[in-house]
Formats: C-alpha cells, structure tokens, sequence
C-alpha cells in the first residue's frame, strides 16, 4: 500500500464553527470516540487499537508515543507524544464517510515545553481507492495553559468519490531551522461526528459581481433527517445590519443508498454506524435584493423539529464595472497559482478587485502542454487588463523534483545553485514567456533563503546572465528581508528586492505585520538603485475588528504609495486570517477596503495634506485630472468646505453618497474609519497647498507689530483675478486684511502683513483662516486654513475645569510642558470675569510636566465662561496665554 502520509493532500480551509465549542456541536450523531481508556488498548501494550504512526523523514521512531495515565482530559489515560527532535503525527483507523454529510471533529490537548514546535489536529478524506482527497487543520497551538479543546469543522468533502475519513493528531516544528528536542503533547477524548451537509454557493462560483441583480444564492441540503426542514435566508451588509429575509420549507427527496462502498481501507476494518448513509436532501435558491455597491453576506439557517440544525454563510461583493488603472502599485501574490479558483474564474476576479501586479509561478514540466497554454493565455489576459504578471520560478515540477534532493521543502537557493541542473528545465518556460512576462522572481515572497548566501552577488549574476539567454528584457528579482542588510556592488544583479518580514525561521505564523510608520522607515531608508517590491499582512481577522482592520490596510497601503514603494503586495490573499479573500475563493470583510483603496490612488501623483478647520487626518491624489482625498478624525465630526462642484464620497466598501451643502460648501462627515472625496477641483486643491506664510511664527511679544509674508501661486490653467481676506483670532490686528489681486498663468501672490497681538492673546498654535473669491474659468470660493505658532513652542499647557458639586468651587487644572532644559521660574496667573486674579508661582522647571490647580470659590457662575491663564517666565521676557472655558 502506498502511504497515506506521502501522497500530495489539498490543504483546505477550516469553516468556522457554527456552535459554541465548549459543548459537543449539536444535532451531531457520533461515528467515533476514542479517549484511550483501556478498551482502545486491549493487548495492553500502551499503543490505541487500530491507531498508525507516521515514519519516515523528519518523523524519527525512537519519538515515544504512548498512552498514558500522566494526565488526562476525560478518564484516567490520554496519549502522550514525548519529543525528541523531529515531528510526530499519528492517524485514527478510517471510519466511513460520504459526501452527503459534513463532519466534525473534537479533541482535548495540552501541551508542556513547546518552543519550536506546535501541535494540532487534522481530518483527511480518501476514495474509495485510498487516495487522500482533502485535508483540514485545526488551529495550532505551541503552549495551551492546560488542556483546551479544539474543534475542527463542520467540514463537508468536496468530492463524491468520499469513502473514508482519517483523524490525524499532529506534533511539528513550525520553522524551517529549530525543533524541539524537550517537550510533550498530550491528546484526548477524540470526538467524530456526522452533520447534514449544507453547501451556498453562486450558480458560476463567481462571488465578486457588477450587476446585482445577477446574485442568486443557491442552497443544497444533503443528509438530513427531516424531510421539510425551514430555511431561512438573510441578507446582512459589513456592518452586520439585516437588509432582507426570506423564509421557505425544504421539500426534501430521500437519497440512495451507496451500494459499493469499500468495507475495508489500509488493512484495518472501518469504522461504521448502522443506517449511517440515510437521509434527505433538497435545494433551494434565493435572489437577495441588492442595490448598491458593498460587502454582504447572506446567512442561511436551517431548523427543524427540535431547533436549529445547521447554519451557513457566504459573502459576495457589488463592484462598479470598470478596469483596473493603466498602471498602479498594488497586487497579489498568488504562490499557490490560481488555487481555489479555475484559471478563468482567477483571470475575471483579477480585473475587478483593483491589482495592477500579480505574480504567479509558472515552472511547468516538459510534458505540461495544456498547463503551459493555460499559463501563456493567462499572462496575455492579464496584460490586455492592464495587470503585470511577475512570474513566481520556485517549485520544481514533480518529475524533475527528485533532482534537487529529498527535503521536503526545498528552498530556492539550493534549487539555483547549479544551472546544470535548473536550466534544461526553465529555458523552455523562459523561452515560451519572456515576450509576454519581463519580470521574473526567484522564490516565493516567504523564501527568503538568498539573504545571507555566501558570494551572492556571483552567484546571482550568473542566474541572471543563464535567464537572459532566453530574453533580452529579463528583470531579476529575490525576496529579501527587511531586517537583513541589503549587499552593495557597482552594478546589481537584480532590478528588484520583494521586501516582507518573515521571520529568521521561516515561519509564517509568527509574522507580525509591520505599522505604517515601520514600513515608511523602511522604504525610506532603503532607496536605492533597485525597484522595491514589498509585502503588507493586514491584521489578523480573529484578534481585530473589521474597521480597525480596514483602517490599518488602507494606511499600510498609503505608506508604500507615499513613500515610494514601486508595487505593493497581499502575500496570501487567499486566506480568511491575513488575506482579502476566503480559502473558498468568496471575498472577505477586506476585499473591498483593498479595492476602493487601490481604484483611487494607483498610479496618482501624491498632492500632500490639506490644513482642514478641525484637523482630521487626510492625504490628497492626483491621476489625470481628477483628484481625491482620503480623509478620517479620530473623533466624529464634520469638515465644511468648498472642494469642487461635483463632489461625492466614497467609503472603503465602494457605497457613495452625495455630500449635505452649506451654500457652495460641501459638509463632509468624518470619523475613525477613512472615506474618499472624489471629484475634487485639482486648482482648489493645489492652490491651498501652494498657500504659505514665511516664516509661521510669532514671538510672544505682545503689543508689538510683527510682520509675515504671505504667498500663494495660481494653480488654475489660465490667469485670474481675485479678493483674499485675512480672518485671524479677535485678539489680532491683521493689516491688511483685505487684499485684491491679479495673477497670470503659474503667477505668485505675495503680500507682506503686520500682525499686532493684544495683551490677552493665545500663546500656542493658533488658527488663520484665508477667504478667496478668484474669477477664473468661473467663479470659486473657498478657504485656507493656517496654524501660526504664536512663542517658541517649548512651553505648552494643557487645560480643564469642572465644578466640585459639593463645595461649588470651580477647579481649574492646567499641566504644563515644557520641552527644553532650561531652567526657569514662571508665574502662572489665572483671570476669570469679575474675580480676584489667581496666582501660583512654578518654580526651577526643566524639561517635563508640571501640573498646577486652582480653586475659584462658588465658581457656578462662571459656567460657559472664557478664563485666561497667563504664565510669565521670570528674569525672561516669554509669555504664554492659555485660554480654557469653565465647564461643569
């Protein structure tokens, strides 16, 4: 018999759980349970009856694996894995199982010492021919804090050849370098159980859509134990809002039975449970009523006599029907090639979600004639859709693999280390699509085995001088990363480095994505001759929120525009924790974020910020004359302003609006989660940010004429004329303020004003506020807005009140901040309307913070109030003015 163990497994994706875990799931019938008590060990010889274990490489049998009384979930005895170095996997007898189910599986573990190495479980399904299908994964684990359990499912098989299932129980290393050589594992009360299969799904297994109307939700039941169960479907939006229901019974038919099942698999009798192949099934069809562009699920949930039975859900999205731009930063790493999709449903998906860069591996074998058809017509496709192909060259096809060693995960090194070996087997690939693919990488993105290779810049200059024999325009890349020391040489063998940040092991689950501003550091100080390609993870699904997840993709995504990233990639968009779709091949809450993000800036020219009234963070783009603004504020508010004539926003799911107008200005309401303005006058916007004044600060000389200039260029294409007023604090004395003027094609306005600041104005940054009204192609009128710090900003104060109900004194507390080592001696005064002056004297402050309170006796009358505090430096001539409002 071949092995189970050594035969190439479809790795699928873990459904979540549609019961609570810490309870068996529910309307489950049991097929198997083992908690190795001692009716699984009947000759007594510390090994569970029927069980396999794993050998071969990197599965050592000197490994002790045993049952145990050490410890045990359940009972008296569990199976302990004691480790050694190596890993260690042990498999259940096969129990009989069919397509019209689904499964779950349930386990108890713990693990003690675990530092390298992570345990889990798994259900492997075969045919009847012994040929493993599929397999699920549990979640992994390297220190549980006692015994946990773990739940694997429901999972459905997605072939009809299903005969048989298989329990895995799992300990391995989870990097490439390091295991463990002390440690243990222990397993117990292994549950396995039958559910009714209920699959959604779109008639095309397309999930992402231009035209709602076509969405139809199909709903195949199988395996049921009633005949006309209720199916409710529900249509729920990315913020978890119920848009629709509808509601229907099932009229179910019985289902055969499987005449010819194999009774026996890999020499052990199977597991089985009498009328075990039973039931009903039915389908079901539902057209949501969808309108607009965004993210939605649609939840189906079928109850029968005794409550709910099964729960499912898929997600789809509405995107406008337009292209990709012509060119643009952001794409996907597809290491695993069009995995889950089919090669066209992969090549549609591409043009729609917002990616200008794919890579792809493309190493086929010699007699791979429809694959590599399949490969040049993708290519081709994609370059029609204005999307670059980079193509991935790391996996040796199957009948040359032998050739480069008996690792089980080579790494690309080692695979170019001879090109005696490589290249008869590439140059056929290079020679079939180097006219239609220029850029060529070395290795996955999480291969990063070049950094630190001895005379890499040799060696890489001869792969790349044997690459160019079959293509002139060959751009070279290697994965590199972001820690490691990029290697310096007159002339580089490479054009581009993917940058990401795998760890030194290798291991992938212990990524921890890098900030925005981290990766701005990095690609500011890694400038240089080669093009940077780099990686971004979003935050993991299961520790963030949706909104906290969207935000930090789109500033990850902002930082490498801004910062000059040349293309920017989801290493593993295919993955429900850190990528934009599901394993199924539906889109995730972040598909949308992504796209909206990418439509609007790829391939723009970064403007800069805009100073907004109440300072909400935003980055403002332009592409082809049309210019947008991603905007967000911590806290909730609005942003009044003129921004253009046609003006809309957009949010990170796609859905727009038209904004509310004050007059000619438009009110855009912001919050945590960033929008985009579009349809912004790119004149407007390039003339606020060309508005300066030189320099933008004041002393804090009060009563004393000071003078700033002013400038600001015409950004409109023809000449203009117009009127700029000057709106300062009440406390100022602008001259002048008012201010004509003509400016012809790329003219400058320049005016030199006299600020007069009285006695009792604010110290600190300060708000200026310039009205223009031009005559232009038409008439426009919009604001500046300025900050002028008025003192040197090396004292700050920060300032509250509120009334002590049960004395009625007004307390005022103010911190001050003061940021050089200077000492000094302040005295600190407060001015409140009809009250004595208040004073407190700080004395010998250097750099820090220095908090100081006042006490105004029966202070209710003072309510709404403006307070004055006043801090003057002895012995200096600083002065700063703080202004706060009493409050209850």
């Amino acid at each position: 018999m071949t092995s189970l163990l050594l035969l190439p497994i479809l790795i699928a994706a873990m459904p979540q759980a549609d019961a609570p875990i810490e309870s068996r799931h529910p309307e489950a019938i049991e097929l198997y349970h083992c908690d190795f008590s001692q009716d699984f060990d009947l000759n007594y010889d510390e090994w569970p009856d029927q069980w396999t274990r794993r050998g071969g490489v990197g599965y050592p049998r000197y490994l002790d694996i045993k049952v145990s009384e050490e410890d045990a979930a359940v009972g008296e005895r569990s199976l302990k894995i004691a480790l050694d170095g190596g890993a260690a996997a042990i498999y259940s007898p096969p129990i009989e199982a069919r397509e019209i189910f689904s499964y779950v599986l349930e386990a108890r573990m713990r693990t003690e010492g675990l530092t390298y190495d992570k345990a889990f479980l798994s259900i492997t399904f075969f045919n009847a021919q012994e040929e493993p299908i599929e397999t699920f994964y549990s979640e992994q684990f390297r220190e549980t804090g006692g015994w946990i359990k773990l739940r694997v499912g429901p999972v459905a098989p997605s072939s009809s050849d299903v005969a048989m299932v298989v329990i895995g129980l799992h300990v391995e290393p989870s990097g490439k370098i390091d295991e463990d050589l002390t440690g243990a594992a222990f397993f117990d009360d292994i549950w396995f159980a039958r559910l009714p299969k209920m699959m959604l799904a779109t008639p095309d297994n397309n999930h992402v859509f231009s035209d709602p109307s076509k969405i139809e939700i199909v709903c195949e039941i199988t395996g049921i134990v009633e005949r006309d169960p209720r199916i409710v479907f529900e249509l729920v939006d990315v913020g978890r809002q119920s848009l629709a229901k509808m509601e229907s019974r099932l009229n179910g038919r019985v289902v055969a039975r499987k005449s010819n099942l194999a009774s026996e698999l890999f020499g052990k009798q199977a597991q089985t449970t009498v009328n075990w192949d039973v039931g009903y099934a039915g389908k079901m069809q539902w057209k949501p009523p969808i309108s607009q562009f965004g993210f939605y699920e649609v939840h189906a949930t079928m109850i029968g006599s005794t409550g709910l039975m099964h729960r499912r859900v898929i997600s789809v999205a509405v995107v406008p029907d337009e292209l990709p731009p012509t060119s643009g930063e952001f794409g996907w790493s597809l290491r695993d090639a069009e995995t889950p999709l089919d090669m066209t449903n992969m090549g549609n998906l591409l043009t729609k979600v917002g990616v200008n860069w794919v890579k792809f591996p493309v190493w086929y074998g010699e007699n791979e004639k429809e694959r590599a058809n399949e490969v040049a017509r993708f290519a081709e496709r994609l370059k029609k859709n204005h999307i670059e192909m980079i193509a991935l060259i790391d996996k040796p096809p199957a009948d040359i693999r032998y050739l480069f060693g008996e690792s089980e995960n080579l790494l690309v090194a080692s695979i170019f280390a001879e090109p005696i070996l490589w290249r008869p087997y590439l140059e056929p690939v290079m020679t079939r699509l180097s006219l239609k693919v220029r850029y060529w990488q070395l290795g996955s993105d999480e291969d990063v085995s070049f950094v630190g290779y001895r005379n890499l810049i040799e060696k890489l200059s001869q792969i790349h001088a044997e690459l160019k024999k079959s293509g002139q325009d060959i751009r070279l890349g290697v994965p590199w990363r972001w820690m490691a020391e990029t290697p310096a040489a007159r002339k580089l063998p490479w054009d581009f480095l993917a940058y990401s940040i795998i760890p030194q092991n290798g291991d992938v689950n212990e990524v921890i994505p890098l900030t925005k501003d981290e990766l701005a550091s990095y690609l500011d100080r890694s400038a240089g001759a080669a093009q940077r390609f780099v990686t971004i993870y979003p935050l993991a699904r299961s520790k963030y929120t949706t909104n906290e997840r969207a935000r930090d993709l789109l500033e990850k995504m902002l930082a490498a525009k801004i910062h000059h990233a040349e293309a920017v990639f989801i290493p593993r968009p295919f993955d429900r924790e850190y990528g934009l779709m599901n394993e199924d091949g539906s889109p995730s809450e972040l598909l949308l974020p992504w796209r909206t993000t990418s439509q609007m800036v790829s391939g723009a020219t970064y403007l800069g910020e805009l100073e907004l009234p109440h300072d909400s963070n935003n980055h403002v783009f332009t592409r082809n004359g049309a210019t947008t603004m991603v905007i967000w504020n911590d806290r909730p508010g609005v942003e009044t302003l003129y921004l253009g004539d046609n003006v809309e926003v957009v949010d990170l799911w796609g859905r727009r609006v038209t904004p509310a107008q004050e007059e000619h200005r438009q009110v855009i309401e912001v919050g945590p989660i960033p929008i985009f303005v579009v349809g912004m006058s790119e004149s407007v916007a390039k003339m606020r940010m060309s508005c300066q004044f030189d320099p933008n600060v004041l002393s804090s000389n009060f009563g004393i004429p000071q003078r700033l200039k002013l400038s600001m260029k015409n950004e409109f294409p023809q000449g203009l004329s117009g009127v700029i007023r000057i709106v300062g604090p009440d406390v100022w004395e602008i001259t002048p303020d008012v201010t004509p003027f003509k400016l012809s094609l790329g003219g400058e306005y320049v005016n030199m004003l006299s600020i007069l600041l009285r006695n009792d104005a604010s110290s600190g940054y300060q708000r200026v506020r310039m009205d223009c009204e031009i005559e232009a192609d038409k008439t426009y009128k919009f604001s500046i807005y300025r900050r002028i710090l008025i003192g040197s900003g090396m004292l700050s104060v920060e300032a509250s009140s509120r009334l002590d109900k049960a004395t009625g004194d007004l307390i005022v507390e103010a911190e001050l901040l003061k940021q050089d080592d200077e000492f000094a001696t302040f005295d600190c005064m407060l001015f409140a309307p009809g009250r004595k002056r208040m004073q407190l004297r700080v004395t010998n402050m250097s750099r820090g913070r220095k908090l100081i309170t006042y006490r105004i006796p029966q202070g209710s009358d003072l309510i709404g109030a403006n307070l004055l505090l006043q801090i003057r430096e002895i012995g200096g001539v600083r002065i700063f003015n703080h202004r706060v409002v009493a409050e209850y």
